[in-house]
């Protein structure tokens, strides 16, 4: 068996490809879901070290923020 990668653009031109591949009776077809990439289970913590430095806020000022 042969495996075959097809990246898609346009999810509307998707629904099209796939409704034709489900016609041809020798050809399988898997949908794989793209990952989101953007979520990591495993953060570095470290990265976000200092990201307040130099800036003169204060919590009451956060909250303040928040509730608007």
């Amino acid at each position: 068996m042969q495996r075959l990668i097809i990246h898609v653009k346009d999810d509307a031109k998707l629904k099209a490809l796939m409704s034709v591949l489900n016609e041809i009776n020798f050809i399988e077809v898997e949908k794989e879901e793209k990952e989101n990439s953007g979520l990591s289970i495993h953060g570095d913590l470290r990265k976000l070290f200092g990201i307040w430095e130099n800036r003169d806020i204060s919590l009451a000022d956060i909250r303040q923020k928040a509730w608007r």
